[in-house]
């Protein structure tokens, strides 16, 4: 059976992924307020190519760039070989599509929905910065990895119970453990951290509450899972719901798993963190 390897948590930002492109993926020098969360990902990269997963499962946020507000399900994954990346705007970045596998969208879709998760199944769905930004920083061009992208509503009100995220991760491993191949999974998790982008705080992030989820999402869970998305909006920022989603990733996770990294920095506007960890089967010996 597949098994889960281990499990990341990523902030993500467009500006991440102006930054990377504006200095080719570090051949030209990062500017003074992002080249920290440059060096900061090196660890992320490396631990990456250590574990070397056969597939990566990533529950993300979509935009409103492939979704919108008339039809914005609560849960959606896609399912195919290949997602492309949406225009935001500025015109496409010259990354090439996300590698997808068909094979594994309809396993997870068939497990996900028979264990009373209503997906939205995606043929053709189009993927933005939510993974884009972030994942040329962990990974070569062209991607290795084949990625089933999953996207949690982050955007519109109602917003998913922090409980149904974490519910979801639960679900995702059983579902990966019930794959009839041998293959190693990694969990994947981005969204956050603390910001607002419109409105009258517009800009206001909390770096502190940056570092104590950190710190609390390997261990406290269930004190984390208490606190209400709306209390992480008014202390983070609106866009701090985002951090709902890393539950996803942790409960993928199996009790014992332990942190192999942790990091976080301010870049502009976003607060920027990751976590990684890893099953005890995955640690160095």
């Amino acid at each position: 059976m597949a098994r889960v390897i281990g499990g990341i948590g990523i902030s993500h930002t467009p500006s991440m992924g102006i930054e990377y492109d504006s200095a080719e993926g570090g051949a030209l020098a990062f500017t003074p307020e992002w080249q920290p969360w440059f060096d900061g990902t090196r660890p992320v990269r490396d631990l990456v190519a250590e574990l070397d997963p056969d597939h990566m499962v990533v529950i993300y946020n979509d935009h409103l760039n492939y979704f919108t507000l008339d039809n914005y399900p609560t849960l959606a994954i896609g399912v195919g070989n290949e997602f492309p990346q949406m225009d935001e705007g500025w015109g496409p970045r010259a990354l090439p599509p996300l590698p997808g596998s068909h094979e594994w969208g309809i396993h997870l879709s068939r497990h996900l929905i028979e264990n009373n998760f209503d997906m939205a199944v995606c043929h053709d769905l189009g993927i933005d910065h939510g993974i884009f930004s972030w994942l040329p920083y962990v990974l070569d061009r062209p991607f290795p990895i084949p990625v089933t992208p999953i996207a949690v509503n982050m955007i519109r009100e109602p917003l998913p119970r922090p409980q149904r995220i974490a519910a979801l991760g639960s679900a995702l491993r059983q579902a990966i453990e019930a794959y009839p191949g041998d293959q190693r999974v990694l969990v994947i998790a981005t969204g956050g951290m603390s910001h607002q982008i419109s409105g009258a705080r517009f800009g206001m992030a909390n770096a502190d509450l940056d570092s104590w989820f950190l710190d609390q999402l390997p261990d406290h869970l269930d004190e984390l899972l208490k606190i209400e998305i709306s209390e992480f909006m008014r202390l983070g920022g609106t866009e701090a719901a985002e951090l709902a989603l890393w539950y996803a990733m942790r409960t993928a996770l199996s009790d014992n798993a332990t942190v192999r990294y942790s990091f976080s920095t301010f870049p502009k506007i976003t607060g920027c963190g990751v976590l990684a960890m890893t099953e005890p089967t995955e640690e160095k010996q």
